[in-house]
């Protein structure tokens, strides 16, 4: 019976197997050997299997070819050339045991190996040697190649962010996804929720790039990607090397970035344990000044709650990283919990808060009333000069980008005059120091052009307040609670919260926008008020005291209410009143003196 040449074909890439030529030929050729030989052949084709990464989980025919050496079914193989199998080092060392163990004489179009013999074994070594070191160096052109890609501009291949396109290898934005994009950025910059901005997406028939209608994930997603603001790093696996590339804004920086903040503002309380729809006048501006977290805040009517207090301890209960049995330590526990142990009362913090702020509003000559239409005068003119700088920024950030991207270009081309030995390693490096100096220069003018934007961003939205607000410093106590929670949140940056533990009295430091604490006017001429003044800036600090006293005749007085409340529903229902052990009919004007429960019966006094 006439022994069987096995033959096994595979080709790099996907182009060779759709071309068919590299297949067939090896066909062909392990065919001819086998005719030489006087065999029978059978032929295993892999197709298209790249060798890099390679390992036998993705080489499904050549695993099953294995299977079969290693059950003593082949002995004859034949393969291309010798990088047919593997350019893997580990993959090769597999295949070798294998065709050594089972007496396999290995066939290629330059000749025969028999691994038991020790020429063969050293030859076909180098071979493999020189076939991994071949696929390595193929692998790091292909690397460097896309990393100088990627520095010229285009597009590093994966698919394109929503909003774009890929036109002659770089993004430019689609025609109809691009407007989608602006409107999801308008739409959140103008207070909408992203449960409302997908609303309005799915009524208007709008379709995902992965397919079917948007997600409130993709939209938040969306709205972070700094691609619609003209710029997105890539960073290379390998070396680490990050780039930051430019593309075409879709989305105005100011708008971006207005975005952004609100977004931090919403998301920072993700994590927290209790979600409410309660209103809280001061939790988005409190922080925990012992362990930074954010304050949350707990209104429990049942119980007469309302506090704002330190989450850090509950989430990391919630969390599993206190103990069982420590969870309810007072205070630090290890690494985990926080040092403020005490909360804070709600409508105490809110009043103290809030009358520390219209003090001093009230006391400051930028805002006080007979100031208001300088105030508002600096603030049109304020606005005017804030749109010019605005424009300007955005133009030189345009240019810098452009610049940017001539730099990195230029370092391609020297990355590849190298790898082509056009320069020598002298002219190399100096070329590559002067880039990479530009480049860095460069970069912090990119940068200090942003930061410049975001600020401009800021003084808009100060600028904004001012014009909506510093005409109603007599009419904040008809504020409804949401304009004063908008009027807090223009005014202040943060309040910090620590807590004495001596005296369990919280001290609350503000931190105002603008430098309104303490300011004052100087005239041009004392004598002569008509000759103008200066507005001299205050500070933007001040603090409060709220004394633990306070807080807890507050408790008293709500824990008694809470009881004349229940003692009034329960002579409702009963329709009478109790006085020591007697009955007394209830009516209109029976008593006029609060009751109070004291032995489970009512007592006036």
């Amino acid at each position: 019976m006439k022994e069987t040449l096995h033959i096994y074909t595979r080709v790099s890439t996907r182009v060779q197997d759709d071309e068919g030529t590299s297949l067939t030929t090896q066909k062909e050729l392990g065919i001819t050997k086998s005719k030489d030989l006087k065999m029978k052949h059978k032929v295993w084709n892999e197709g298209a299997a790249s060798s890099h990464h390679e390992d036998l989980l993705n080489r499904p025919v050549l695993a099953n070819l294995l299977l079969d050496i290693e059950q003593g079914n082949i002995k004859h193989l034949f393969v291309f050339n010798n990088d047919r199998l593997s350019r893997n080092e580990d993959t090769q060392f597999v295949i070798k045991s294998a065709l050594r163990k089972n007496d396999v004489v290995l066939y290629t179009k330059d000749g025969q190996f028999d691994l038991n013999n020790p020429q063969d074994k050293l030859f076909k070594s180098l071979l493999d040697s020189v076939a991994e070191y071949d696929n390595a160096l193929r692998a790091e052109r292909s690397r460097l190649g896309k990393l100088n890609k990627v520095r010229q501009g285009f597009w590093y291949g994966a698919p394109p962010p929503y909003g774009y396109e890929i036109l002659e290898g770089k993004l430019k934005p689609h025609p109809v996804e691009s407007k989608w994009v602006k409107k999801m950025f308008g739409w959140f910059y103008d207070g909408k929720s992203i449960t409302e901005i997908k609303s309005q997406l799915d009524q208007n028939g709008v379709i995902a790039r992965r397919g079917g209608l948007f997600n409130t994930g993709s939209i938040n997603v969306l709205l972070q990607n700094t691609h619609h603001i003209g710029h997105y790093t890539w960073t290379d696996k390998k070396s680490g090397e990050t780039i930051t590339c430019s593309c075409p804004a879709i989305v105005d920086e100011t708008v971006w970035n207005e975005v952004q903040r609100r977004r931090e503002q919403i998301y920072a309380r993700k994590g927290q344990n209790n979600r409410t729809k309660r209103f809280y006048l001061l939790r988005n501006l409190m922080f925990c000044g012992e362990c930074g977290s954010q304050m949350s805040g707990r209104i429990h009517d049942a119980r007469n709650e309302k506090v704002y207090f330190c989450p850090q301890k509950t989430r990391n209960w919630k969390n599993g990283a206190i103990p069982k049995d420590q969870k309810w330590k007072r205070g630090k526990v290890g690494n985990h919990g926080c040092d403020m142990t005490r909360s804070l009362n709600i409508p105490i913090t809110d009043r103290f808060v809030w009358d520390l702020v219209m003090d001093t509003v009230s006391n400051s000559s930028t805002l006080k009333e007979g100031f208001k239409d300088e105030v508002l005068k600096s603030k049109f003119s304020g606005d005017a000069e804030n749109a010019r700088e605005l424009k300007n920024l955005k133009t030189k950030s345009n240019r810098l980008k452009k610049d940017l991207q001539q730099i990195q270009s230029s370092i391609a081309t020297n990355e590849t005059n190298k790898l082509l030995q056009e320069y020598d390693e002298e002219i190399y490096a100096g070329i590559k120091t002067n880039l990479d100096e530009k480049l860095k220069s460069k970069k912090d003018e990119v940068e200090q052009t942003r930061l410049r934007i975001k600020e401009l961003g800021n003084q808009k939205r100060w600028l904004d307040w001012v014009g909506k607000y510093a005409d109603k410093v007599g009419a904040m106590d008809d504020f409804s609670n949401e304009d004063k929670k908008e009027y807090l949140e223009g005014i202040l940056e943060r309040v910090d919260v620590v807590l004495d533990k001596e005296t369990n009295d919280h001290h609350l430091d503000l931190t105002f926008s603008m430098g309104l604490v303490d300011d004052g006017i100087e005239y041009t001429d004392p004598k002569n008020k008509s000759a103008g003044y200066e507005v001299i800036e205050g500070a933007k600090d001040a603090s409060i005291v709220i004394p633990y006293a306070e807080t807890q005749n507050r408790h008293k007085d709500a824990r008694r209410k809470g009881r004349q409340d229940q003692s009034a529903i329960d002579l409702k229902k009963n329709g009478d009143v109790t006085y020591g052990n007697t009955k007394c009919d209830e009516g209109p004007t029976t008593y006029h003196r609060s009751p109070s429960v004291r032995d489970g019966r009512i007592r006036l006094f």
